[in-house]
């Protein structure tokens, strides 16, 4: 695993001067690749979906290419990401595929890329003491399941929810008061 501390360090030092677009790319972007490094995922494969300032839906911080794609509700009962910020915990998903799901997000193409399926799924709370703002999902895609490789484990959703946990205060930090989406 990589180092946790290098990117804490970093992440004091871009958030001193305060919220800007700037800052908040720059942690969201370090965030991804951290778990992109630590997973062996590309980076349509980390997702960052925050709430708005009702929690009534979550928007995309990342990745990039779906930002703008729409929000998700968190009354959703298809919803992944609307379950694990309702029901407050992590989980696991290695049979994504065959669990009920929305699957409008899995259809918009990256930039250049085709569409991979999302075959595992594992995610969990943004949290900062009190203030719960989003979730983080790590998913596995490819043209089949063995293509997506390994299973995600506990010990995967345990080093998942720690680690998120070391960076969301400073991801709080500089969140935008009125996040939805798209940074305007």
């Amino acid at each position: 695993m990589k180092d946790i501390n290098l990117l804490i360090e970093k992440m004091k030092m871009v958030t001193s001067a305060g919220q800007s677009e700037k800052t908040f790319k720059s942690v969201v972007d370090d965030i991804v690749k951290f778990y992109c490094d630590n997973f062996e995922l590309q980076v349509d494969e980390v997702a960052l979906l925050l709430t708005d300032k009702d929690n009534m839906v979550l928007s995309f911080a990342a990745p990039d290419f779906l930002v703008n794609a729409g929000m998700i509700p968190i009354s959703s009962p298809d919803a992944f990401a609307a379950r694990v910020f309702k029901m407050n915990r992590g989980m696991i998903e290695n049979n994504f595929n065959q669990m009920k799901h929305l699957h409008l997000f899995e259809y918009i193409k990256g930039p250049g890329e085709k569409i991979r399926k999302i075959w595992k799924m594992m995610s969990t709370i943004l949290r900062s003491g009190e203030v719960k703002f989003g979730i983080i999902e790590l998913s596995r895609k490819g043209a089949s399941m063995h293509e997506a490789g390994e299973d995600f484990s506990p010990e995967n959703l345990e080093f998942l929810e720690s680690s998120i946990q070391e960076f969301a205060p400073y991801f709080l930090k500089v969140l935008p008061g009125d996040f939805r989406g798209k940074l305007v």
